[in-house]
């Protein structure tokens, strides 16, 4: 069944968006996420009712594009430097240079794929109405993720995956913030 939807998935949605950006490098993941936010965030504003159901569906995308589509590996590995990949990605010479577009997208798609997070806690739960609070629950699903990842082999730990995906729950959680007053 998994294959079936995975297939079905791929056909789709992906397989139309790699056509329309064959050499990419990555900027797929980046488009694909950046329209599931924007869908997300437009139903979570004009609809509360589905807050539930949307959260679920939120979920489920995050273990897919997260754990689901890889296949394990031979072996552990983890870059457990702060902001070794980031300085990979973007450097600074005068303006913000983009040194690799691969790590500079892959940056871009882990912040993008927590904006709904933050987004999303503070709608569910009434706890959840501060930064302070969205913050470490941001950190602690990314950690939790990227633990998954490691154990299982199923990819690269990155301490920079934690950093740019509690960025995006605090993003986020500005967004609503920000669309709570208007």
């Amino acid at each position: 069944m998994f294959d079936t939807v995975s297939s079905l998935f791929h056909t789709i949605l992906l397989d139309p968006v790699w056509t329309l950006f064959p050499n990419s490098e990555g900027g797929a993941e980046v488009l694909l996420a950046l329209g599931f936010i924007v869908l997300t965030l437009i139903l979570l504003m004009f609809n509360r009712k589905t807050r539930w159901p949307i959260a679920v569906v939120y979920l489920i995308a995050v273990l897919y594009f997260t754990l689901l589509v890889r296949t394990a590996g031979a072996e552990r590995s983890a870059l457990l430097t702060p902001f070794h990949t980031i300085r990979n990605a973007i450097g600074w010479d005068g303006w913000f240079v983009i040194i690799s577009k691969l790590n500079f997208y892959q940056l871009i798609a882990n912040v993008l794929l927590f904006v709904p997070f933050g987004y999303l806690l503070p709608t569910l739960f009434r706890f959840a109405k501060r930064w302070y609070v969205v913050l470490p629950f941001g950190a602690l699903a990314s950690l939790g993720i990227e633990l998954t990842q490691y154990f299982c082999r199923l990819g690269l730990f990155d301490i920079d995956d934690v950093i740019s995906n509690t960025l995006g729950a605090l993003i986020g959680f500005l967004l609503y913030r920000l669309l709570l007053k208007k």
